[in-house]
């Protein structure tokens, strides 16, 4: 399966309930188009994230190598320690917003980190 086809995929319900679905999935895409490199490791998280039905960050971590709740954001860290990808997840209705994708450089930036302080993303 190519990775268009499986940024296509929209999953279907699970036995125990509704998998988590991820909006927006062009940002993935668009991300990858830009940043050829990024392309496997967020393709990676994209298949192990539409399985996933999630209550808590807990959940995420049994999953996930890394991953961090910031100020309402959940983040997981993308491709050896290379992108951070920053979601809002509402785990009453399993959907994962994704807020952005940075690198690792752009997630230190004092700007970046004051933003997610601040909840504005």
């Amino acid at each position: 399966m190519s990775v268009c086809h499986i940024l296509s995929y929209r999953p279907q319900q699970s036995i125990d309930g509704i998998n988590l679905r991820i909006i927006s999935k062009k940002k993935i895409r668009n991300y990858s188009h830009n940043n050829a490199q990024a392309k496997v490791p967020l393709t990676e998280w994209y298949i192990k994230m539409r399985n996933v039905k999630a209550h808590s960050v807990s959940d995420f971590k049994k999953n996930f190598n890394s991953v961090d709740y910031t100020n309402g954001y959940t983040i997981f860290d993308i491709g050896g320690n290379n992108y951070r990808l920053v979601t809002a997840i509402h785990y009453n209705s399993q959907l994962c917003y994704i807020r952005e994708i940075w690198t690792h450089s752009e997630y230190s930036k004092p700007i970046n980190q004051a933003k997610l302080q601040r909840g504005k993303l």
